[in-house]
């Protein structure tokens, strides 16, 4: 029995465990949809040009503010007058834009003032960059100065340790002529990118760098692998990328199931001629290669918990029934006096009916109620002799009882019939036996009761029957 259990139950588990292997291979090998990858890529571009224009109009806001034009009225000949003063009021541009919603979460990593030519004035946070020269390294910068228009551009430049996208707004005086600039940087690097494809698609993003020929992967989001960079860095992939412009374009070198689009970034600087933002989707890894080892392990793991819950049933309820069978066979070779000793909550009501019907074959007198006391055959009509519990509170007291006129005057015969009546009801609504009352043995017993109580009391009394919970009472009311 136990290895059948056991056969049967492990079959079970090995075929789950197979149909969970298949279903997962079978999901692994299902077609990426094609139109994922461009929409991913759409709505991370959007996403960084909606960022850009709300930078670039909370700039203008703030080019307005005259506090913000103080700099440019101090002489740069008063030593570092201008750029102390031109810190203070990018400091203060700084904590502002940490409470701007209309940022929409974009924090500044640089904020500087620039002149008319696009020299530094002073940043935020440092002396760097004072009289540094910006438009050398950004001519998008001396484009917007030049066309009094607010501009963004993606700032790339190893010797400025610079990787940021970047906004700059003109400023202008009372007179309307042009004084310089506002500049503001923020960091773009994979915590960008993986903040960008959280607000859009989650799907993986890549930003790379245009180098001639190739391309050099600068940043990538959180669900972007190393291999996805290892493929844009090297042929087919990166002769295409090297090509890309503003429209999207598919990206070769991913192999069948996957689907990678690009496109340069529009709205900053050069129209997407730099940079290139890349969208990779791919179909998720197949079951076989990292889910196999696991869901056999698993497998394994389900035909032990079963090895060991056939032991346990095997112990709870086969050797219980191979007790029964032997002392059975026992019995039939000549051991009559042989009885069942098992407590068992399932198999313990068999064992007590086994031995009362083992007790009534060889005639054999015994106990036959069970814990509840219960018989476990029906009560013979021998004789009346359970104990009667009886109230003598009344009898004690001397109180005399409403309805013990009544009670006095019923006829003797009459009233041990209701009586008898009364109490068998009661036994009854107890689910107490009453097959083994008869009236009277009921009555003898009453009225050797009653005697003794008259003797005790010194009055004569007759009983009431009560049911209190699942006991039936006897409560003696005294006539005198």
């Amino acid at each position: 029995m136990r290895l059948k259990l056991i056969a049967v139950f492990s079959l079970i588990v090995v075929v789950l465990g197979g149909l969970f292997l298949a279903v997962s291979i079978y999901a692994g090998s299902a077609p990426v949809d094609a139109q994922q990858a461009p929409r991913a890529l759409a709505a991370a571009t959007v996403e960084l040009e909606v960022e850009g224009m709300a930078a670039e109009r909370w700039l203008s806001v703030q080019a307005k503010d005259p506090a913000v034009r103080e700099p440019f009225g101090i002489s740069d000949k008063v030593a570092d007058a201008q750029g102390n003063k031109a810190t203070e009021v990018c400091n203060s541009l700084r904590a502002k834009a940490q409470k701007a919603p209309e940022l929409l979460g974009v924090m500044p990593d640089l904020i500087a003032l620039v002149d008319q030519k696009g020299i530094v004035l002073g940043r935020d946070q440092t002396t760097l960059l004072r009289k540094q020269d910006l438009t050398k390294f950004y001519p998008s910068l001396k484009a917007a100065l030049d066309a009094k228009a607010p501009m963004s551009d993606v700032w790339l430049e190893k010797s400025l340790d610079h990787q940021h996208l970047a906004e700059f707004v003109p400023i202008f005086g009372d007179d309307g002529k042009l004084l310089g600039g506002i500049v503001f940087a923020s960091l773009l690097n994979d915590a960008r990118l993986s903040e960008t494809s959280k607000k859009t698609s989650a799907k993986p993003l890549v930003l790379v760098l245009k180098n001639g020929n190739g391309v050099d992967v600068i940043a990538r989001s959180d669900q972007a692998t190393p291999d996805m960079s290892a493929i844009l860095s090297k042929a087919p992939a990166s002769d295409a990328l090297a090509k890309s412009g503003g429209d999207a374009m598919d990206v070769p070198g991913f192999g069948s199931g996957a689907a990678a689009k690009a496109r340069g970034l529009e709205g900053y600087g050069d129209g997407g001629n730099k940079v290139a933002l890349v969208a990779v989707v791919t179909p998720p890894p197949p079951a076989t290669g990292k889910l196999i080892v696991p869901i056999l392990g698993l497998t394994g793991l389900g035909i032990l918990l079963v090895v060991i819950a056939g032991y346990m049933l095997d112990a709870y309820i086969m050797r219980p029934i191979t007790e029964i069978e032997d002392g059975l066979l026992g019995i039939i070779n000549g051991q009559t006096n042989r009885r069942f000793e098992i407590e068992h909550a399932e198999l313990g009501g068999v064992v007590f009916r086994l031995n009362s019907l083992l007790n009534q074959l060889f005639g054999v007198a015994e106990d036959d109620t069970d814990e509840q006391g219960r018989p476990s055959t029906a009560p013979s009509g021998k004789g009346f002799k359970e104990a009667i519990a009886v109230d003598e509170s009344m009898a004690e007291s001397g109180t005399t009882a409403e309805g013990a006129a009544a009670l006095h005057a019923e006829p003797e015969n009459a009233y041990y019939q209701r009586l008898f009546a009364e109490y068998i009801a009661a036994k009854k609504s107890a689910g107490d036996p009453t097959d083994h009352i008869t009236p009277q043995e009921f009555s003898d017993r009453i009225r050797a009761s009653e005697q003794e109580m008259a003797q005790k009391h010194g009055k004569p009394v007759r009983y009431r029957v009560e049911l209190k919970g699942r006991e039936v009472m006897l409560i003696a009311i005294p006539l005198a």
